[in-house]
């Protein structure tokens, strides 16, 4: 059988198996390459490996964090009149009409 040949350097390759796997290394570069067959097998002893395992859980969506609650309450509008409701202000009250005789007739 003619030796192998590294397709990247020339050198010769040598081959060895493990696991049942037939594995291709050059002696150059060091290599190492694998025919299609041997990939498939490969694959399936990964795909059993990992098949024995449970799958692994996905990573939970990335949130913002809740806002810190206030130190302190908003009391902003606390000592102003005009957002408690009512009419509380003297100077924005309506101003009455001043009566006159008549006003006493017709009610």
């Amino acid at each position: 059988m003619n030796p192998l040949v590294c397709p990247k350097c020339g050198s010769d390759m040598r081959a060895y198996e493990r696991n049942g796997v037939t594995i291709d290394q050059c002696t150059g570069c060091r290599g190492i390459f694998l025919d299609r067959g041997e990939l498939e097998k490969l694959t399936d002893a990964e795909a059993s490996y990992y098949g024995s395992r449970p799958a692994p859980a996905a990573p939970a969506p990335a949130q913002y964090p809740a806002p810190a609650p206030a130190r302190y309450p908003d009391d902003r509008y606390r000592d102003d009149d005009r957002y408690r409701g009512g009419d509380r202000d003297d100077y924005y009250k309506k101003k009455k009409k001043k009566r006159s005789f008549l006003d006493d007739l017709f009610d």
